[in-house]
């Protein structure tokens, strides 16, 4: 039977255990009995939120019995899935999960703050990619084409295929039917081959390891295909728009299908944030330089207009936050009360599995029967053969 603990928090930030149950199954019919239940022994007062992972019979439970608690998943578990759902490996994990954590866990930030920020770095992305031009590490006209099409992250990730395609690219075999033709291409550093099926009237071209489609970039093996036959600039099918300097933003919409906003509107206020942000950053290289007590001037001059931009007239505490988010001010009187203390621990002991007994049977040091002269483990009294008599056995 599976154990479901009621666990909440109280003001020392301590778990705090108000009922439990034993449900013999997972399903809907058995967490619906436990929240009615649970309901009942709290005098019909509904949690405000009720944290579990995603289980499929609590998902189902949860509004069949409580009208106005939300259930919400547990970050522990959304934290636990986060690799798997990116595909990171454990090195980009590590850096990537420090500024996730950065960003969910401050409780100052706020999502306009944040999006206004991410509009700001976006705009210095755009304009760096405008103004800049990268550098060509080949002599593949194919690769000052892409340097003018792509932006900067992508580009590095093209012109490393680029590179790679030159020196690294054989062929192994070439077929033509009708107008295709089907080059064998022999990968050196994978030491594998790789078939190419290009057209030279409509220069289109796929590969068998699939990365344009993957990735939306085309692979080392079409590039040197492309190269070999004089090819200065890339199909314009092949081009994906979304990995363009140029790519606009589409309009957002909600749920009902009604658009949120529109991207090509930008406001007064949009980009006097913008302006602020820049300020902002400059001003905090600038002090990288400077004493301490110009880093505690500004620090106190931010601090001195944040209060006076919070309703309260200063920053508010953690219960003041957790109070305006609650709606409601912390209660003086006592409801609940602690259980009573008690001591389990060592009260009884654990019984041992049938594993655990042999390997313990088999550690014990042997002695010899009397009757037998054997190293068994028996005694005179128990020996199976009484009335046998066999040489002793060396130890």
């Amino acid at each position: 039977m599976s154990f479901t603990p009621f666990t909440g928090v109280d003001n020392h930030k301590r778990s705090v255990t108000f009922c439990g149950a034993l449900v013999a199954h997972k399903d809907a019919d058995s967490f619906k009995w436990v929240f009615t239940r649970f309901l009942a022994a709290m005098g019909g007062k509904e949690p405000k939120y009720i944290i579990i992972d995603q289980d499929a019979g609590i998902l189902k439970a949860v509004p069949l019995v409580f009208k106005t608690a939300r259930h919400r998943y547990c970050m522990w578990h959304i934290m636990n899935k986060v690799p798997s759902k990116f595909g990171m490996t454990r090195d980009d994990y590590s850096d990537f999960l420090k500024k996730l954590n950065a960003i969910i866990w401050d409780e100052d930030i706020e999502a306009a703050d944040a999006m206004d920020q991410q509009r700001h770095t976006q705009k210095q992305i755009d304009n760096c990619n405008r103004h800049t031009f990268p550098v060509i590490s080949t002599h593949l006209a194919i690769e000052v084409h892409e340097a003018q099409v792509y932006s900067h992250k992508v580009f590095e990730e093209f012109q490393e295929e680029a590179k790679c395609s030159i020196g690294t690219c054989k062929s192994r075999g070439f077929t033509e039917c009708d107008s295709l033709e089907v080059i064998t291409v022999r990968d050196v550093n994978r030491d594998r081959n790789y078939e190419v099926t290009y057209c030279p009237d409509t220069l289109k071209a796929t590969c068998s390891c699939r990365m344009l489609e993957r990735k939306g970039i085309l692979c080392l093996h079409v590039i040197w295909i492309y190269s070999s036959n004089g090819v200065k600039i890339i199909p314009e099918q092949y081009v994906v728009q979304r990995w363009c300097k140029d790519a606009r933003l589409s309009k957002m919409f909600d749920c009902n299908g009604e658009a949120t906003e529109d991207v090509d509107i930008i406001d007064g206020k949009q980009i006097a944030m913008s302006v602020m942000w820049s300020e902002i950053h400059q001003t905090v290289g600038m002090l990288m330089g400077k004493m301490k007590n110009d880093v505690d001037n500004f620090s106190s001059l931010i601090r001195q207009f944040k209060g006076k931009l919070s309703p309260l007239g200063s920053p508010l505490n953690k219960q003041q936050q957790l109070e305006k988010i609650l709606g409601c001010s912390l209660s003086q009187e006592i409801t609940i009360l602690p259980p009573k203390k008690s001591k389990n621990k060592g009260s009884g002991k654990r019984m041992l599995s049938m594993k655990e007994k042999a390997v313990a049977l088999a550690r014990k040091p042997k002695r010899m029967c009397k009757n037998c002269k054997r190293l068994p483990n028996h005694d005179k009294r128990n020996c199976p053969n009484p009335f046998a008599e066999h040489p002793p056995l060396s130890q």
